[in-house]
């Protein structure tokens, strides 16, 4: 007796669904979320990062361990309300304190920066997994060459976390990939609040404290690109990557917006 097939799934004769049709079934039935409040989600990785740190040192159950309820953001003063604007107030103060931690305590500061990091690591591995299987379940990514493994970061893992791809790519030919994203969109809309500022800065002194306070937003993406490149079949001790700024050519600059790109320096080490 035949096999009865099923309008719209590929089967290869007996009946077996295959893996790409199983993906993208998985794919329909899976719930969506919106670009913008997705970007939202992230931004808000820095201050509960921020604030995991900070409750490490004030408040410990009887364990030694940190309370989960010390974890939130949320203000305990008493008669203040918990409105989306107060909540959003909260995760703005928490950049300004984590740049004031940088100055207080560079080891903190550099443990925010890690655990920042590490959820993109994670999130980066996830993700390549995903694309990959996407594109072509049975495709082998283990030995690829790095320029068509970068060109795959620069392109669907890019466009598919940030909504837009990488918009440079180069090497030096010795090992080293620039990754340059002119316009990094979680960044693109920041700007400093004049009223939390203790004293009142020139505009060089503003860009430079602007740019300080942007440092922990380029820990995301740093993890990505790890994260990608270790589920690659790289190790993460061997793979450097650090973000810096790049200047914007003419055309890419606008009224309002981030005034620096984002370089990313990758490098598989060998030894």
């Amino acid at each position: 007796m035949s096999q009865a097939s099923v309008p719209g799934v590929a089967n290869d004769g007996t009946g077996a669904v295959s893996q790409q049709r199983q993906y993208e079934l998985e794919q329909e039935a899976m719930p969506k979320l919106n670009r913008t409040v997705f970007q939202m989600v992230l931004n808000e990785i820095i201050p509960m990062a921020y604030a995991v740190e900070v409750s490490k040192t004030v408040q410990k159950d009887e364990t030694g361990e940190v309370a989960m309820g010390s974890l939130s953001l949320e203000s305990t003063v008493p008669g203040d309300d918990n409105t989306a604007a107060r909540r959003m107030r909260s995760s703005v103060m928490a950049v300004y304190n984590l740049a004031k931690l940088a100055e207080e305590d560079e080891d903190k500061y550099n443990s925010v920066l890690k655990r920042i990091e590490s959820l993109g690591t994670s999130i980066g591995s996830k993700i390549s997994d995903m694309l990959i299987f996407a594109k072509n379940p049975s495709i082998s990514f283990k030995n690829m060459d790095l320029l068509s493994v970068m060109k795959f970061i620069c392109r669907d893992v890019w466009k598919h976390v940030f909504g837009k791809q990488i918009d440079n790519l180069k090497t030096n030919h010795r090992g080293t990939f620039y990754l340059i994203d002119l316009d990094y969109a979680p960044i693109q809309d920041f700007t400093v609040e004049p009223s939390v500022l203790e004293e009142q800065l020139s505009e060089e002194d503003l860009q430079i404290y602007e740019l300080k306070l942007v440092e922990p937003f380029l820990q995301f993406p740093v993890g990505i690109i790890k994260g990608v490149l270790h589920s690659l079949g790289h190790p993460l001790d061997k793979v450097v990557c650090l973000a810096t700024y790049a200047d914007k050519p003419k055309e890419k600059s606008k009224v309002g917006g981030f005034p620096k790109g984002i370089n990313f320096h990758v490098q598989i080490t060998n030894n």
